[in-house]
């Protein structure tokens, strides 16, 4: 997939993964939007009935479309800041470029990625090539499917290949690695219980690339 570089895009991944299908459609009805009208009817009835409120995958990547290009900043901080939407990652936040969101600070409008990118060689300082060749196999795989998103990432297997092609030898993380790339909020288990994954948060994967880089060529490599 390719790797956020835009605010609208950046936009799109803080809805993506923080709003559920009922939030998103009150979010687009509040800013008057047309596509709203066609969800009206059963909006209502969920409620009037008491089921779920849910959207088809189509239907949510078109309101998604729709709601980030209509949407100025002052509204998504008034929404994001009134609802408080919960992560249901286990990073607990989202340090983009633009934007930053914390449930219990809000949302604000700034950058984190100088955060991130400290935190990254902090934890390479820690985890060393192990955790170097880790991260930098997840940023890849990650690049050449698809299919990959927040809630789906690469396999223990394929990521290890990888970091064999990178390093030229097999190394394995040890339990503290894991620990300490997570405590940094750089890393987390994806997919389910049958499926595992291992991701990087979406929105922080372009600072995590160039503080791989930067520490690459502390270590002359």
């Amino acid at each position: 997939m390719v790797l956020v570089v835009d605010k609208l895009e950046e936009r799109k991944l803080l809805l993506t993964r923080f709003l559920e299908d009922e939030e998103l459609y009150e979010l687009a009805k509040e800013l008057g939007l047309e596509i709203a009208k066609k969800f009206e009817d059963e909006y209502e009835r969920s409620n009037k009935e008491g089921f779920a409120f849910y959207l088809s995958s189509d239907e949510r990547e078109e309101i998604l479309e729709e709601v980030a290009k209509a949407i100025s900043d002052e509204k998504l901080l008034e929404f994001f800041n009134r609802v408080r939407p919960k992560d249901d990652l286990e990073v607990g936040c989202f340090r983009g470029n633009y934007y930053t969101y914390d449930r219990k600070k809000g949302l604000s409008l700034r950058s984190s990625w100088d955060e991130v990118r400290r935190d990254v060689l902090e934890a390479l300082e820690q985890t060393g090539e192990r955790g170097y060749a880790f991260l930098r196999a997840i940023v890849e795989l990650y690049e050449e499917d698809e299919e990959c998103d927040y809630w789906y990432g690469p396999s223990y297997s394929k990521i290890l290949a990888r970091m064999r092609d990178i390093l030229g030898k097999v190394v394995m993380l040890t339990p503290r690695d894991f620990a300490v790339l997570k405590a940094y909020r750089i890393y987390y288990k994806s997919g389910t219980r049958r499926y595992p994954g291992h991701s990087i948060p979406l929105e922080i994967m372009p600072a995590v690339k160039r503080a791989l880089e930067e520490w690459k060529s502390s270590k002359g490599r």
